[in-house]
Order: structure tokens, then sequence, then C-alpha cells
């Protein structure tokens, strides 16, 4: 495929994540894993970009946008939430637990402005461990903010997102994901210290890890939204269940710029 056949069927929304002091931090790897399945990302950030830093070849990137501002989403086939730090319990009725940290709001408002206009356009959605956490959360439902205050689950934070598999996934039969990723077990990585608590209501559940922790979700009320706990963006060149996420998630936007189109 051409990068000009790439770019006819719209590009897909990669949100740019952030560094402490609020300087933007390129999700390279996420924006990697689209353009290996034949997507054209774009990376749009509400933050400034980092001094110094190197931007990756042929990788198109906006910096500095309001938080409000859902113009990355005309024309876009697809949305992509990345993972990043913990989402403020203020947006789901929680007090603040001591080990929630790394809350930003102004990537929180930004977020939730693009995944508010993509499910309300039907745009489809590929929602990555924070980003699944705020799917749920915009949806109605909760977080549990520390896995670590429960003695009935693994130990999910693994320091940061690594290829090889943490744990096993079970998955449901004849779901999405399950046909997706080729099977109903699989082993994935793991790297997060929060984790869905009150499903919201719109969502599917369709995945969990060994200790029964809710992995995967897709949403009922639209035509293609995945949610997913761990890091398939870091697996992916090396493992090619998780690569196939991508190519679904690719083919599910370009087939929706298709009807748009029709």
């Amino acid at each position: 495929m051409t990068q000009g056949d790439r770019h006819a069927g719209g590009h897909i929304v990669v949100v740019g994540q952030y560094r402490e002091g609020g300087e933007g931090r390129i999700p390279v790897p996420y924006a990697s894993a689209v353009a290996a399945a034949g997507g054209a990302p774009r990376v749009f950030s509400t933050f400034e970009a980092t001094e110094g830093h190197e931007m990756p070849e042929g990788l198109d990137v906006t910096f500095g946008l309001e938080p409000d501002d859902e113009s990355p989403l005309d024309g876009a086939a697809g949305l992509l939430l990345p993972g990043g730090g913990d989402i403020d319990p203020e947006l789901y009725g929680r007090p603040r637990h001591p080990r929630t940290h790394n809350v930003n709001h102004r990537r929180d408002r930004f977020e939730l402005t693009l995944l508010s206009a993509a499910l309300e356009r039907d745009v489809p959605v590929l929602a990555i461990c924070h980003g699944m956490q705020l799917l749920n959360v915009l949806l109605g439902g909760t977080l549990i903010q520390h896995l670590g205050d429960r003695d009935d689950v693994l130990d999910h934070d693994d320091g940061y997102p690594a290829p090889e598999p943490r744990h096993e996934l079970r998955i449901r039969e004849r779901s999405s994901l399950a046909r997706y990723l080729g099977s109903t077990r699989i082993g994935v990585n793991s790297h997060h210290h929060q984790g869905i608590d009150d499903v919201a209501p719109g969502l599917d559940e369709i995945a969990w890890s060994e200790d029964g922790l809710l992995e995967g979700v897709v949403s009922h009320s639209h035509s293609w939204v995945v949610g997913v706990q761990w890091h398939p963006e870091v697996m992916a060149p090396e493992h090619e269940p998780q690569a196939h996420l991508f190519e679904a998630f690719v083919d599910a936007a370009r087939n929706s710029r298709l009807e748009a189109a029709s």
C-alpha cells in the first residue's frame, strides 16, 4: 500500500502523551504500530514540544492544541488513545487515593474532547491501558485506583511495558477480540497499577487476566470501539497476534471512511 493510498483512507489520530512539566511526548510505538498495519498515523498533542526532542522522520505531529479542540477528528478515520498517567478520580466521583499519581487535567480534557466526538461520529476507537480506563470513565464507569491494595490480584505493574508476556489472558469465545488475536488464550505484557472497577453500561466485558481483572472491553453501541489494558503496541513488532489487533483497527477505520464517502 502506498503512502497516498493510506492518506486516501483518512488519517488515524494518535493522542500525544506528556512528560512531567507539561511538555509533549510523542507516542512513537503507537504510531509505528498503526503505520505497520497500513494506517496513516498523525499525532495531535495539547502540550508544547519538548525542547531538543528529535522528531521521528515521516511522522506528522501537531503540538499546542487547546484541550477543547476536536478539529483533529475532521477527516479522521480512527482515534487511538495511548497509555499514560492516572485519571482524576473526580471524573468518576471517587476521593483521591494516596497512590493515584501523574494526573494531568489538561490531557484528561483533551482526550475526553476527542473521545466524546469520536463516539458521537462513530469513528473507530482503539483505547490502550489509560485509554481503556478513560473510555470506561467517560461512559459512566469507575476505576480501582491501586491494585496493590487487593490481595487477590497479580502484580500488574511491570515498571515499563516490555515485549515479553507477563501473564496470560482469557478471552471470551466468539468475541471480536478473540477473532482479531486468533485465540481465546494469549500472553500479554502488563504495566498498570489501576484497573476497571464498575464497568460502564455501554461496554461489554470480553477479556480477563488470570486473577479475574478485566483487561478487554468493546462498545455495543458503536461500530468499532475496543479497549485493552495491556500494551500491544510494544508487543506487535515481535508477536504477530498483537499486530493483528492494529490491522483490525486500521481495517475498521478504512471501512468507516469508505462508508462515510459512499
